[in-house]
């Protein structure tokens, strides 16, 4: 949308204030998300000024459409996930003031189009920059709305998507992250046989001067041995999988409806950790799903304790409405929901400071994202952007560089260095 709005002459604000338009794009997957949305738009509604339009738009408004509007007085249009490239038109009809407010621009669709005419489908932050592959799902997790926001999985051509990788390398970005609700799924619906793999093996040839390629959100049973393969014999590939399993016990798997194979996972893990030496794992967990015991919950501490992620994000289960765990309910308490987190996240930490106490002597890679008072920010090949930890270096380094750092001093998340 902001790339959209750039080219037709629109410039992005600093401050609320400063704007003829203002568009918050919400979220609807869980209640946390749907409340920090709803405040932002209460906010920004307060303080709007009479010549000022306010948007509403992403999965909240698809989601719950005109609910929105009863609870938050004062939006003047709404635009929902399947027709986001339409933000131009929305506006426009808006600022010409003949459409009746708020303008509700939510029309029904199967299929999110993902290929809008001239625009690219990425997202550059500093060095750093996402590419969406696909979106959508068609996993049948019970607990999860995506579908009912964004539909089934719907994969984009393997042309634009290359010709995006190509355009970010032309604007110096020297990480890729790849994306989708499912990457491990891109291309099924295209007929593609391991379509991740192949289309791996384009992106490093298409663009060979991006130094790292980063795979986000692969579904479990689906790493398989040719992309282990590539993932291993290609260095801008990152030794970096994210794996969100949800859970260590398959009972609490299958009324999830997700697989439930943990003999799966171990053996993947160890295929995967014999052929990428250098290998970060990052998963999350569900915890409080209902029915969850605490010997179901035990099992899970055990699994993570036995199999040592180096990245963990542990959830409380959140009830969502329409869903297939609908009718489940939400019979555990929040505060043993919470008690369960803090047990598991504690866990984790323990893991997490051993396993970077390890790193001290190495020499890490590491892209500096920022510096100012005698320090630089950065991230090595084991930490994804905005979730995962940093690299404190004592040194200011430009930004964008990608220098050597040795490491000095561990923490739980975070390690510190100096330029090697």
């Amino acid at each position: 949308m902001a790339a959209l709005l750039g080219k037709a002459g629109y410039m992005a604000c600093d401050h609320p204030r400063e704007a003829d338009v203002l568009i918050v794009n919400t979220c609807g997957f869980i209640e946390p998300a749907r409340e920090e949305s709803f405040a932002e738009l209460r906010r920004l509604v307060d303080g709007k000024a009479p010549d000022q339009l306010l948007i509403a738009a992403g999965c909240l408004t698809e989601r719950y459409g005109k609910q929105i509007v009863r609870q938050v007085p004062g939006i003047d249009g709404l635009l929902g996930t399947r027709r986001w490239m339409d933000i131009l038109q929305v506006v426009q009809k808006l600022r010409e003031g003949d459409e009746p407010r708020p303008l509700y621009h939510l029309p029904g669709s199967d299929r999110l189009d993902t290929e809008p005419v001239g625009i690219s489908r990425i997202a550059v932050q500093g060095p750093s920059a996402y590419l969406k592959i696909a979106d959508g799902c068609r996993r049948p997790c019970a607990f999860c709305a995506i579908p009912l926001i964004k539909g089934t999985a719907v994969s984009r051509s393997r042309e634009v998507i290359l010709e995006d990788a190509r355009l970010l390398q032309e604007l110096g970005v020297r990480e890729v992250n790849l994306i989708a609700q499912d990457t491990s799924d891109y291309g099924h619906d295209l007929g593609m046989v391991d379509g991740l793999s192949v289309l791996l093996e384009d992106l490093v040839k298409a663009a060979p001067e991006i130094d790292w390629f980063r795979i986000l959100y692969t579904y479990p049973g689906c790493v398989t041995d040719r992309l282990i393969e590539i993932m291993a014999s290609h260095p801008q590939i990152v030794p970096y999988l994210d794996i969100p399993l949800q859970h260590g016990h398959p009972g609490v798997l299958r009324r999830m409806r997700r697989p439930a194979n943990i003999e799966w996972v171990f053996h993947t893990i160890e295929k995967m950790r014999t052929a990428l030496p250098d290998l970060a794992l990052r998963t999350t967990f569900i915890v409080g799903y209902p029915g969850e015991t605490e010997e179901e919950f035990q099992a899970l501490l055990e699994f993570v304790d036995q199999l040592r992620f180096d990245r963990v994000g542990v959830f409380t289960f959140s009830f969502e409405s329409g869903t297939p765990s609908e009718s489940l309910g939400d019979p555990i308490p929040a505060e043993v929901k919470e008690e369960r987190r803090g047990r598991l996240m504690e866990l984790q930490q323990r893991i997490s400071l051993e396993k970077n106490t390890e790193l001290i002597g190495q020499t890490l890679r590491v892209l500096v994202e920022g510096r100012g008072d005698g320090i630089s920010l950065g991230r090595s090949t084991r930490d994804a952007p905005e979730i995962d930890g940093m690299v404190i270096v004592e040194q200011e380094i430009p930004v964008g560089e990608m220098v050597p750092v040795r490491i000095t001093g561990a923490m739980p998340y975070d390690l510190t260095g100096v330029s090697a």
